[in-house]
């Protein structure tokens, strides 16, 4: 009875502790986001805008409430699921993200596997460089992305996430092409990279889904795989103003199948 006892008391103690380092951890990350947000805010230049869009996207961005409700920066928080691949299961998911009529992004995301381990991962974009890094309870390193192919990868994803980021879709440097009465592809260019996606707007003016064959799935162990990719967008909100996605799915398209890995409800938008 007396060696259960201890480990009973050695169990209590070793959670306590893993408590403690989650919420130390969190405080960190969360510390990391507001330096990094702030140095965002700051680095905020005035891009250039096209002269004439595609109808169905001056519909889109009208429809929006841009116009009537401008930004500098959006901020964006979500709640969700997430999973890395098809056989594991749904992690819950925070996320907070920031954006701007510019090809910048940065996005911090927390994931909970379970009540007490919990996994983080730093996002960001910027003149033709992105980085993702993992960090287990916020503060412990597990992996960092950081080269060429992640970067077009990354900017295929600012595109697509103009859907969020009304302004962004009036650039200048973004290329639209008609491929029909509902599908526009749209090509970004950024310092010497370009990434290309595509969006099928309905005839109500909403964008439903976004594609991109330039999207980079990593892999355990640092690997990566080029593959398909798609956004499905299942529901619309106002948020300070603005008409924005709601809820939305993400998924993976290898073989021609749909591989979901993020679920996502926008919680709240704001205007900065």
């Amino acid at each position: 009875m007396g060696i259960l006892k201890k480990l009973i008391a050695v169990l209590v103690i070793l959670i306590l502790v893993n408590i403690g380092f989650v919420l130390y951890g969190q405080a960190s990350f969360e510390a990391t986001i507001k330096t990094l947000g702030k140095a965002f805010a700051e680095n905020n230049a005035t891009e250039p805008v096209a002269k004439k869009l595609p109808e169905n996207i001056r519909s889109y961005i009208q429809k929006s409430g841009l116009e009537k409700n401008p930004y500098k920066i959006l901020a964006l928080q979500l709640e969700g699921q997430y999973r890395n691949k098809p056989s594991s299961k749904w992690m819950k998911m925070h996320a907070l993200a920031l954006l701007r009529p510019s090809a910048d992004m940065l996005w911090g995301i927390r994931l909970e596997s379970n009540p007490i381990v919990t996994f983080n991962a730093l996002e960001t974009y910027h003149a033709g460089k992105a980085s993702m890094q993992m960090l287990l309870f916020g503060i412990i390193p597990t992996g960092e992305i950081e080269n060429s192919a992640f970067a077009r990868s990354e900017l295929a994803r600012v595109l697509a996430y103009g859907a969020y980021n009304p302004a962004l879709l009036k650039l200048a440097a973004i290329e639209y092409r008609a491929i029909d009465d509902r599908r526009v592809e749209a090509t970004i260019r950024d310092a010497n990279i370009s990434a290309t996606v595509t969006f099928f707007i309905t005839p109500a003016g909403d964008i439903a889904e976004v594609t991109s064959q330039d999207r980079i799935r990593p892999l355990k162990q640092g690997g990566m795989q080029r593959a398909g990719w798609r956004m499905r967008i299942l529901s619309y909100g106002e948020f300070d103003g603005l008409r924005l996605p709601r809820e939305v799915e993400e998924a993976w398209i290898i073989d021609g199948n749909a591989l979901p890995y993020s679920k996502t409800l926008l919680d709240s938008a704001k205007r900065l």
